[in-house]
């Protein structure tokens, strides 16, 4: 697939490398900080709320184990957190690009000059991206090793508004945030600083992947290995689908396939727990 859009990371960024670096770097640590900070405040605030309704004290509230710390946040409270959360990666990525830099938003990849092939690529990467993530598991499963990111999503059997609330947070509100501010904005700028020299690509490619690998990191206490690595490796994918596109519907759409069919059959074991024994 050719470079379909005019300023898929090739132009030349309009400030010069070192300051496009470090408003990169701060443009993360701000977007993370505040990320962890949402957190913190959401988390908190929906646990205080149902603490209270319940009649919990903070001696009570030392002893819940992970699954029931979930219950307390709700689906609610994740999915506000999702959108909070999407909402500040997609601002910092708008504001450093339109405001500051004064470029178009195409320039993050707002554009589908094709949108059919496009989002049919997109299908493609989110198949694939869905293997390595299977294959990658599996190994790692073989070894000992199991991330509990799952374990401390608020999902529980036959509460199917909660899931369907949950599921419009991972599949689209997830992609869409997560696509602009590390494949549209890190890598496109990364790819656009590196311009034809291929270590410059190679740096682009592993340090938005490692980058969006860390942050996915965050989401598990045990077994951590077990979720960065195939998130390293699914962010390489989207890189590679928005550098060949120009474009973030193919990456976007690669990411809500990914996160969609995960998502259910995530569900299908939640709510079927003799298929699935380990959830």
């Amino acid at each position: 697939m050719e470079t379909l859009h005019p300023l898929a990371p090739r132009l030349p960024l309009p400030v010069a490398p070192r300051a496009a670096i470090g408003a990169l770097v701060a443009d993360l640590l701000i977007a993370i900080g505040t990320a962890l900070i949402l957190s913190v405040a959401v988390v908190g605030v929906m646990i205080g709320l149902r603490a209270a309704q319940t009649g919990l004290d903070v001696n009570a509230l030392g002893q819940l184990n992970p699954r029931e710390i979930a219950r307390l946040i709700g689906v609610d409270g994740m999915l506000t957190l999702l959108l909070l959360q999407n909402l500040v990666f997609i601002g910092i990525a708008v504001i450093r690009v339109r405001v500051l830099r004064r470029e178009p938003l195409s320039a993050l990849g707002f554009s589908a000059p094709q949108p059919l092939r496009l989002a049919l690529f997109g299908v493609g990467l989110g198949v694939l991206a869905l293997f390595v993530n299977g294959i990658v598991g599996m190994i790692f499963v073989g070894a000992g090793i199991r991330q509990n990111q799952a374990a401390l999503y608020p999902l529980f059997p036959g509460d199917y508004l909660g899931q369907a609330f949950f599921f419009v947070g991972a599949a689209i509100l997830a992609p869409i945030g997560e696509e602009v501010l590390f494949r549209g904005y890190l890598f496109g700028s990364l790819r656009r600083l590196a311009g034809d020299s291929r270590a410059g690509i190679v740096i682009a490619y592993g340090v938005s992947a490692l980058v969006f690998a860390l942050a996915h990191s965050l989401a598990a206490s045990e077994g951590v290995i077990g979720l960065l690595v195939p998130s390293f490796l699914i962010g390489l994918i989207f890189a590679w689908g928005f550098d060949r596109s120009g474009s973030l519907l193919p990456s976007i759409v690669a990411h809500a396939v990914n996160n969609s069919i995960a998502f259910a059959v995530l569900l299908t074991c939640i709510n079927n727990p003799g298929v699935c024994p380990q959830v």
